[in-house]
């Protein structure tokens, strides 16, 4: 029976989100997903300021990992210093919005120069690696070279002579307006002046706002990753040579997804300075950049759900064990060695594929079972 123009919409656009790039497309899949959302939404209603505060660092460092999963994952390039795009999505937003937030009355500039500056940074950086063909670990280790000299640089800009307008770079203090006249770092405020909605990042609405921001780009990269050009991410991946041979340009492809990675990882560092009011020269560090390889590898690189899952819950395991102090670092290493020995594929993007088979094979003995009851009939 053919099915209604009304039935079929949703199934066209679930069709455009679904592919064999990613786990997840039956609509049990989708309807787990949609209780998920909802949890998540309805959390501000029952949970602390706290839980909800922390909740929005939660989003933001998803947001992030997406980015690196993109590329790693989809791509082959393993980036090292990701975190490098995130510090300069932050001062970038920073920046222009202490400057501009009086005269506009809204951030909407400096969440966009949060996204188009690390994006910039990556096109630099990116035309000279892989139009060099660089290509590996040369990749990995150039940009944690490059994200722990920026991180260098940053920590020397105590000198009050390190200003751009009214924001003052600080130094080892962080981001913060050049005299006290100036503007402090401001809250998220998008629209037109007189119409903006202020979000602030210790409120509820600052995290229905992050939701909806990870929601779109988790669709986003759903749907990039099953198009065709996310067949030609994968066949960069699987092999770099042989698909240049198609007649592809694999150096425009690469330089390309490289820098909408850093267009995404510069979003959550805008977010993560509004969301605090804060940005500080240690986010270019080892720790940071390793940290996101971490959330990325433990879940699953090759899925974007594995690691949405993975990053909120070794966030929320990471929250738990710092009440251990100085041990809980050991205790979270023991866990992600662990998990990477059982898992190499992933932790959560295993536990998928194993749930997925199971949902699979109950419906393929339905379906087979139903057939003796359909024949019966027809006699």
């Amino acid at each position: 029976m053919p099915q209604s123009p009304r039935a079929a919409l949703p199934v066209r656009i679930l069709a455009s989100f679904n592919g064999p790039q990613t786990l997840g497309n039956s609509r049990f899949f989708w309807c787990c997903w949609l209780v998920a959302i909802l949890a998540l939404a309805l959390l501000p209603c029952f949970a602390s300021r706290y839980h909800v505060l922390t909740a929005s660092n939660f989003l933001i460092s998803s947001i992030l990992a997406l980015s690196l999963c993109l590329i790693w994952g989809y791509c082959g390039i393993l980036s090292l210093g990701q975190a490098a795009f995130f510090g300069v999505g932050g001062y970038a937003y920073g920046i222009v919005g202490i400057n501009l937030i009086e005269p506009m009355g809204n951030t909407d500039l400096a969440l966009l120069a949060g996204v188009l500056a690390p994006a910039a940074f990556a096109a630099c950086i990116g035309g000279l690696m892989f139009y060099s063909r660089l290509k590996g670990v040369y990749v990995a280790i150039l940009m944690l070279v490059v994200s722990l000299l920026l991180g260098l640089f940053m920590r020397q800009t105590a000198d009050p002579s390190y200003t751009i307008g009214g924001a003052y770079l600080g130094g080892m203090n962080g981001l913060g307006p050049a005299t006290a006249s100036d503007p402090a770092l401001p809250s998220l405020t998008l629209g037109l002046a007189g119409y903006a909605v202020e979000f602030d990042g210790r409120g509820r609405d600052f995290y229905w706002f992050v939701l909806g921001v990870g929601i779109a780009v988790y669709l986003g990269l759903r749907w990039l990753v099953n198009s065709s050009f996310g067949y030609l991410l994968v066949a960069c991946r699987e092999d770099l040579q042989r698909t240049e041979t198609f007649g592809y340009d694999v150096r425009l492809v690469q330089l390309g997804v490289f820098c909408l990675s850093a267009a995404l990882a510069g979003l959550s560092g805008a977010l993560y300075t509004a969301w605090g009011a804060y940005i500080h020269p240690d986010g270019f560090s080892v720790a940071p950049n390793i940290l996101v390889v971490i959330w990325v590898a433990v879940g699953g690189r090759k899925d974007l759900t594995s690691v949405v899952v993975s990053t909120l819950a070794l966030n929320a395991i990471s929250i738990e064990l710092a009440a251990w102090g100085e041990i809980s670092l050991l205790a979270l290493g023991v866990i992600l060695v662990t998990a990477m020995l059982a898992a190499p594929e992933g932790v959560a993007a295993t536990l998928g594929a194993w749930i997925g088979g199971i949902v699979g094979r109950k419906r393929a003995g339905s379906a087979t079972s139903s057939v003796p009851a359909r024949l019966g009939a027809a006699l």
